[in-house]
């Protein structure tokens, strides 16, 4: 009897990061109607998109845009989406470990629920969307 957990889960493409690039990446790839897994290690979809109203994309204000978006990839059955999901390893032959938080938001913890869940996916292809963080020079 095989064991569900020790499974490698194979979907035809894994997107990494949920912000605008990663968005629009898996609602291609869903419209296509391949699989598509979207991860991303905060709660909330969007990325810079939620801090940022005044953007236009597709000349939509940039929430518009994303309740749309989030909206349609809810609809596809072709698509998992994974908030609270890190991407913690890129191995040979597009093996990712992933590593999902279940617990750790939770102010009252379920008895006996685990804090995380590790995951091995194994997509055909693999989009790398994690956005941009700027540092400043700390030096002249």
């Amino acid at each position: 009897m095989s064991d569900p957990t020790r499974e490698t889960l194979e979907f035809d493409v894994l997107v990494v990061g949920a912000g605008p690039a990663g968005l629009a990446a898996a609602l291609v790839v869903g419209r296509s109607g391949a699989s598509v897994m979207l991860v991303d290690e905060t709660s909330e979809p969007g990325g810079s998109l939620l801090s940022e109203p005044s953007v236009v994309i597709d000349g939509k204000p940039a929430w518009d845009w994303l309740a749309a978006v989030l909206a349609e990839l809810a609809a596809l059955p072709n698509v998992t989406v994974m908030p609270r999901t890190t991407a913690i390893g890129y191995y040979h032959q597009n093996l990712v470990g992933l590593c999902e938080k279940l617990t750790d938001h939770l102010a009252t913890l379920p008895k006996n629920a685990p804090r995380q869940r590790m995951w091995r996916i194994r997509p055909g292809q693999v989009v790398l969307a994690q956005g941009a963080l700027e540092r400043p020079l700390v030096f002249d």
